[in-house]
């Protein structure tokens, strides 16, 4: 098989085994939050040890805290429909997601989400928490004077 043939089939397989860009992260928090937060609660929706451990590790959740943190997450996300046979193909539909939220009673307050073409791991959970430690635990005044 001559090189020139090559050409079509190397580009081909190199559009889809190019490396995926990590997506966004979606970030809504209340405009009239005051910050920084006095502290966090954390309340799990899942049961797997190793990651709820990691995050108890980052932070001092304190069980009798006005503001509950909930992280959510879930792997091998797995898709039948047939509406997303392009996203698919293409290997942009997500595996995973990460979704942390700080509530004040029943009120949502600050909402962290990011989908991710990998299983969701140790560190997707500390980028998310680190994200939400600079916008409502790290008080501005602080930072200015380090």
């Amino acid at each position: 098989m001559k090189i020139k043939n090559l050409i079509p089939l190397i580009i081909t397989l190199s559009f889809f085994t190019a490396c995926e860009e990590k997506a966004e992260p979606i970030i809504m928090k209340k405009s009239n939050l005051m910050t920084p937060l006095p502290c966090l609660k954390l309340a799990t929706l899942q049961k797997e040890s190793e990651i709820i451990n990691h995050l108890q590790e980052l932070y001092p959740f304190k069980k009798s805290c006005d503001y509950t943190l909930t992280l959510s997450y879930k792997k091998d996300i797995l898709c039948n429909s047939n509406h997303n046979i392009a996203l698919k193909t293409t290997g942009k539909f997500p595996k995973s997601f990460v979704k942390i939220e700080v509530h004040k009673g029943l009120t949502s307050i600050y909402s962290y989400y990011v989908d991710l073409y990998s299983n969701v791991d140790n560190d997707d959970v500390e980028e998310g928490f680190q994200q939400l430690k600079e916008d409502l635990l790290i008080s501005q005044d602080k930072e200015i004077l380090k």
